[in-house]
């Protein structure tokens, strides 16, 4: 017996599976280790500005990963949008003692990946993409004040 299947149905949401406190505790962890790359390259890098740097790129590919195995829709635009909102983020806790700075590491990845899966979860890719760079450049306004 044959099966049909339809083409051409469509659904509003693209991916509803995925809890909240998941991407909140995705956020807080991927900051924790934000701070502890950044540690770790200053070892080896005498520049703290390019050892932060390269631990947003890390912390990207990490989270990139871990958002493909959680099955989340466009895991690359939400890391993408995250390092670039974030970047230069050790120049900016530079001073703080190592409390503070997991702390507003933690808390300031928690709300980037946050803000930028719910924007995510609507079907229309242009929208989205027009949201986040509006985001972007507030972020990149906001920090660079």
């Amino acid at each position: 017996m044959a099966r049909v299947v339809a083409q051409n149905v469509q659904s509003d949401v693209v991916n509803d599976s995925l809890p909240i406190w998941r991407v909140i505790t995705l956020g807080i962890i991927l900051g924790i280790f934000y701070w502890f790359f950044t540690l770790v390259l200053m070892r080896y890098i005498d520049s703290l500005g390019v050892a932060g740097d390269i631990a947003s790129i890390l912390v990207a590919t990490l989270g990139v990963v871990i958002m493909l195995n959680l099955h989340t829709v466009r895991p690359l635009l939400i890391t993408v949008a995250v390092a670039v909102s974030l970047w230069g983020l050790a120049k900016l806790t530079n001073g703080l003692a190592e409390v503070e700075i997991v702390f507003w590491s933690a808390l300031l990845y928690m709300i980037s990946y946050t803000l930028f899966y719910w924007l995510n979860r609507y079907k229309h890719l242009v929208p989205v993409i027009i949201a986040a760079i509006i985001i972007i450049v507030i972020a990149r306004i906001a920090i660079t004040l």
